[in-house]
Parts: structure tokens; sequence; C-alpha cells
């Protein structure tokens, strides 16, 4: 869609007038205006008009649009409209792949609802950096490894759940009655970093441990998402796709689309099982340390059917 998107962009007349490029709905759609990518919804829940420009987007709210000049199917009222800025070398793919891709999840799941807030949420996806270190991979390829283990396993959609507050939360995965922390590894030592008081304190809280294996029978990060978006039931809240764009950020689109994982093991370790302190001075904070899981008791996935 992207490249699509992008080669009609280039055919839109460089004037004042508004061009359909791809409607997603009867309320809301892409459009191209004097060069720029504009994504554009109907005004009905009646946000009154805001107007904001930040590096890479501009917002505009509670516009009137008379007329759309190669399609008369939206018709003339107030919409809500963010443009997406080029940078001096033109628009970059994989940023406008993301911004297509978010733009396509809010109208699919928000409708033209939250539309400041989803503005916001763009803007922070867009201050992270567009390469990130190959930990930031492995770490995003576990986290997805283990939502759709837990799908494919005992059928439960967690996905949520994932970062529901965004990737700075206290968890990786937040449900009613207990938290996860995901760990990914490519070692076989079972030797893990913690933050001690992250994982032990006084929330149920489970440990999870991913293996993974650089391997060319395995699939891509790109593969990964792309199977996920295919499950007919679930991955199909706005939180997951939000929070997917936001961690594909912060990764290499190379590495993204280029290197192969095989997931080896799932381990799952109820912390207060494997707690090596007990107690801790006052007087210590911040503590972190590598702990050996080697031996351990582990909890076997299907006592997790019952959760959501």
């Amino acid at each position: 869609m992207t490249k699509t998107i992008l080669q009609q962009l280039s055919l839109c007349p460089n004037d004042s007038s508004i061009y359909l490029i791809n409607k997603i709905s009867e309320i809301s759609g892409f459009f191209g205006h004097k060069k720029h990518l504009v994504y554009m919804v109907y005004n009905s829940e009646g946000v009154e008009h805001q107007s904001l420009t930040t590096e890479y987007l501009r917002l505009n709210t509670n516009v009137e649009i008379t007329a759309v000049k190669n399609d008369q199917q939206f018709k003339t009222g107030r919409y809500n409209v963010i443009e997406i800025l080029p940078s001096e070398n033109g628009y970059d793919e994989t940023t406008v792949e993301s911004f297509i891709n978010l733009c396509v999840a809010h109208t699919r799941f928000m409708g033209n609802s939250s539309f400041i807030n989803f503005f916001y949420s763009l803007v922070n996806l867009f201050q992270y950096p567009r390469e990130q270190k190959f930990i930031n991979l492995i770490g995003f390829f576990g986290e997805l490894s283990f939502l759709n283990c837990i799908s494919g396993t005992i059928g439960n959609d967690w996905s949520d759940k994932w970062h529901a507050s965004g990737s700075n939360d206290k968890y990786d995965i937040a449900l009613d009655s207990c938290n996860f922390e995901i760990k990914t590894t490519m070692s076989i030592d079972e030797m893990i970093t913690v933050k001690h008081s992250q994982l032990f304190n006084m929330d149920k809280n489970y440990l999870v441990v991913v293996v993974l294996e650089e391997n060319n029978s395995g699939i891509t990060l790109n593969s990964l998402i792309s199977q996920m978006h295919a499950h007919p039931n679930h991955f199909k809240s706005y939180n997951f796709a939000l929070n997917v764009e936001k961690e594909k950020k912060r990764v290499s689109p190379v590495d993204a689309a280029g290197k192969k994982f095989v997931m080896k093991s799932v381990n799952i370790y109820l912390a207060d099982q494997i707690n090596p302190f007990k107690e801790i001075p006052d007087n210590v904070t911040n503590l972190t340390y590598k702990i050996d899981l080697l031996d351990l008791p582990t909890i076997d996935i299907s006592n997790f059917k019952s959760e959501k």
C-alpha cells in the first residue's frame, strides 16, 4: 500500500486543492495536498479548532473542507487533518509506512474518535530514532513470540495488555491478576539480567525467558508481524497496532526484513519462587544483577488458560 500511495501522491498536482489518494472508510482517507500526504477524518466528534506543527507532523482540526478535487464522495463539512511532512530528501518510505498503518488502525478500531490523542501518539512515535541496536530487535521479537505462543497454545489474546500504557510500562504484560516481565536471550546459559525491585515486590509477577536462535530456517520480524496480523481473531486492538509500529521504529528496518530467528524455548518462572534475596537493606537501591535460572522450577503455560 505504501508504494502505491506514494506513487499516487507524486501524480497529484502541486496546488491548493485536495486530491483523494486512498479511501479508508466513508468518513476517512488519505489525500494529497501540495504534494504532502494527509490523513483526513470527518469531525463528527466535534473537536474544536487546533493547529500544531512538529518536526514531522502538522495537526489541524475542525477545518472546513468544501470539496475534494477528484472525488465527491466526501461531503462538504468540517474535518480533522494530520499532515506528514517530508524531509529535504522527500518522504522516507519506512516512516510513511508506519504513518499509513497507524492511520488505518485508527479508522478501523476507533472510527473518528479520540483524534487528538491519536495525533499525540503519532508525535511520540516519530520521536524515536530510525536505527537502534540489535538488542532492540531481539527483545521485540521475543515479546511478540511470547504473545503468539500464548495465542497458539492456550488460545488467549493478551495483545491489548502488552505495553498498555506505553513501552515504558513497569511490566511488559499487565493482566488483571498478574504481570509478566519478558526477557529475550540468544544464550543457553540461563543467566538473565533482572532489576530486583521491578520483579520482586508486592505484585504477583512472572519472569518469562524466551530463547532465540538466529537461523536461516526461521522467520524475520516482519514475517512474524504479518502472521500475527493475519490471525482471524487475535491481535486486532488499536493498542497492539500502535505498539507494533512504535517498536518497529526502534529497530533497523534492514534487520527487521532480513534477519531470521527460531524460538528455541519459552520458560515461565513465578517471581516468589526464584527470589534470591528475601530482604534487601534499606540503603541499597536500583539493584540489578544476573540470575542463574538453571534448575529453578518453571510454570507450565497451560496454567494461564483462565488469565485475561
